[in-house]
């Protein structure tokens, strides 16, 4: 990509990230590109031709983070396939804060986010029943259970920008953002899961304070 489109595009996702989608315009994007509308207009004839390219974007960083072939032997490899989502969420935050901006007026990308949605909970739960043959976790004491676990670690994933902001708080560490994903699984581990857990994890989330509202 053109160093100009390069940096129109960098511009339009801070901008989106700190405004939402729907309150940027075009003369905005351009103003914190450091260019002219006409300049901008050349290589992008709309704000919907810039978020198609995001989306672009979007698609070379999460369709490899949702790689069916992703067996997560140990538990350090889910810890390493979260840290992928905060640093997705960290960059592109808008894609994660404006849901119901892409469902009404991005309905193509929004089929594409279901999509990826689908991909990553089936992710998850494939892992956690994966650990579960393997003698990390214990088995399902009712059906289902692994099932609504892969949603609930979804919902933290996905709305843990949402949540941030609606308390008015700045995006939590990533430890933090962790540890609120591993402490729905903390109750499932065998004790050789737990082992595992204590060794490996723990001294990586070095635990931090929550604010008053967890």
């Amino acid at each position: 990509m053109k160093a100009t489109k390069v940096k129109i595009i960098q511009s339009a996702i801070r901008l989106f990230n700190k405004q939402g989608i729907s309150n940027v315009r075009l003369q905005q994007i351009a103003d914190e590109a450091d260019i002219s509308v006409g300049n901008l207009a050349y290589h992008f004839a709309n704000k919907r031709a810039i978020i198609r390219r995001i989306d672009q974007e979007l698609d070379n960083i999460i369709a490899p983070i949702l790689l069916n072939d992703h067996a997560f032997p140990h538990l350090i490899d889910f810890d390493n396939q979260l840290s992928s989502y905060y640093a997705l969420l960290k960059q592109y935050a808008f894609y994660f804060l404006d849901l119901l901006e892409f469902e009404r007026a991005y309905p193509v990308l929004h089929i594409k986010r279901k999509k990826y949605i689908q991909q990553m909970i089936q992710q998850i739960e494939l892992w956690i029943r994966q650990h579960e043959k393997k003698g990390t976790f214990n088995a399902e004491i009712q059906a289902n259970q692994y099932k609504i676990t892969a949603h609930t670690i979804w919902m933290i994933i996905t709305f843990w920008m949402t949540q941030q902001k609606v308390s008015g708080l700045k995006l939590g560490s990533e430890e933090a953002f962790k540890e609120a994903v591993w402490n729905q699984l903390l109750p499932v581990f065998t004790p050789v899961g737990l082992m595992e857990y204590e060794a490996i994890i723990l001294p990586q989330l070095k635990l931090v304070n929550l604010p008053d509202f967890y």
